[in-house]
């Protein structure tokens, strides 16, 4: 028969009380501190309970009699579906009940989730749903525990400690004390809200409010980073002697023909060219790695004319970017514009005026296939070269507002409208 017992262990002037829990069924004998303290002088070693004579005592003595029918009927409901009866499990009845966090539950803190994410990421459901994260999800849990571990000076966190205030106070530590861009102290807020229904999901009760926090709003948006057709052409027309650079330059302009993400655009050869059946055009085939989607994009001229001496041989990312810049700076994409740039010193990235040529990417191959193509193609057939879901994401991507969708409408109602005599 199952049974409970608080008892003392010390007679000094505040001592913790502990419970001890027995089953003679299961031959279960094991105690834990309930993590309530007492004055000896206020116990009695009789009942094993306080000696109700003033408010505190009274309440002392009502939670430790519920706690025990806590016990007792969670013992009933755990042993009768063969659960595991054992200091951990009553260890977790404990904080269960008095909703406190058990740091040594890897489902009740937040490292101990990111943990947990990171260790199963190979079986996990996708956003995409398929199986397994990508390299770059994990980094950013990674990334995540490493700025948790900043904020909170080394310590786990709480999964039921995180609400509105944490929330507000996090923040605002990574907007002015860590200087943030906004999208990335929204993107972190997201990943810890997700860290938090995550132990939602393991029995942990969160706290309320998570449901109903919103993204950050950022006050400006920044100026997205493309190469328009006059700085291409520039590009085209400028001589350029260093053999890496001339690769650099055959990848970017072939890049900003087939709007394609650059870990994609470097992996394409001349084996992934195809030739058109029913018309007389060549096209790329690829699997894109984002998504696992197949497209093919035809070759415009531009893209032929750049691969018309020869298909640009390997590179590195690292190298791409590194380069990139350089060979911009030559053709001298020197707009001023106002925009972020990692600074070296914090490794974070900083607000300024920069020449264009300083912020040139790989990621501006598709930013620019997307722009320049805006109004020229329907957005549909855009997003089927770049991926792009939704068109509210695909407008967000390259800058454009509902307003500007709207006059792109307007447009092409009055193109429609000319053909009709009235």
């Amino acid at each position: 028969m199952a049974s409970t017992k608080y008892y003392l262990q010390s007679d000094k002037s505040s001592v913790p009380i502990y419970l001890r829990f027995s089953d003679g069924t299961t031959k279960v004998n094991i105690k834990r501190k309930t993590g309530l303290v007492i004055n000896p002088e206020k116990w009695s070693k009789k009942t094993n309970y306080p000696i109700a004579k003033d408010k505190a005592t009274k309440n002392l003595k009502s939670k430790l009699l519920k706690l025990e029918t806590f016990i007792l009927d969670e013992f009933n409901e755990d042993h009768s579906i063969g659960k595991i009866i054992d200091g951990f499990w009553l260890e977790n009845k404990i904080s269960n009940f008095f909703n406190r966090a058990n740091f040594k539950n890897p489902f009740e803190t937040v490292f101990g989730i990111i943990d947990y994410i990171i260790k199963n990421a190979d079986t996990r459901k996708n956003g995409k749903g398929s199986i397994g994260l990508s390299q770059n999800r994990i980094k950013g849990y990674k990334n995540l525990k490493v700025v948790l571990e900043k904020y909170n000076y080394g310590k786990d966190i709480s999964i039921k400690s995180i609400d509105r205030d944490y929330i507000n106070r996090f923040s605002n530590w990574l907007l002015k004390e860590e200087a943030y861009k906004t999208s990335t102290a929204n993107k972190k807020i997201s990943d810890l809200k997700g860290i938090c229904f995550e132990a939602e999901s393991h029995g942990i009760v969160i706290n309320p409010q998570l449901r109903h926090i919103k993204a950050l709003t950022e006050q400006k948006t920044e100026e997205v980073v493309i190469l328009n057709r006059k700085e291409l052409d520039q590009i085209r027309a400028t001589e350029i002697d260093n053999k890496s650079l001339l690769n650099v330059k055959k990848w970017l302009l072939f890049g900003c023909e087939i709007g394609q993400r650059l870990d994609d655009l470097l992996k394409i050869t001349e084996n992934d060219i195809c030739k058109s059946k029913k018309s007389n055009f060549r096209f790329v085939k690829l699997t894109q790695k984002k998504g696992n989607k197949t497209v093919e994009i035809p070759l415009n001229p531009f893209a032929e004319e750049v691969i018309q001496n020869g298909f640009p041989y390997k590179i590195s990312k690292v190298n791409f970017n590194k380069y990139v810049k350089k060979l911009c700076k030559i053709c001298e994409i020197n707009e001023e514009i106002e925009h972020y740039k990692l600074d070296p010193e914090t490794n974070r990235k900083k607000k300024g005026i920069y020449k264009k040529h300083e912020l040139i990417t790989g990621h501006t191959c598709r930013r620019s296939f997307a722009s320049n193509y805006y109004g020229q193609m329907s957005n549909s057939l855009i997003m089927k070269v770049t991926g792009h879901v939704t068109e509210k994401t695909f407008l967000k991507y390259i800058g454009k507002s509902n307003e500007d969708f709207t006059s792109l409408i307007y447009s092409e109602m009055l193109n429609s409208i000319e053909k009709y005599d009235f």
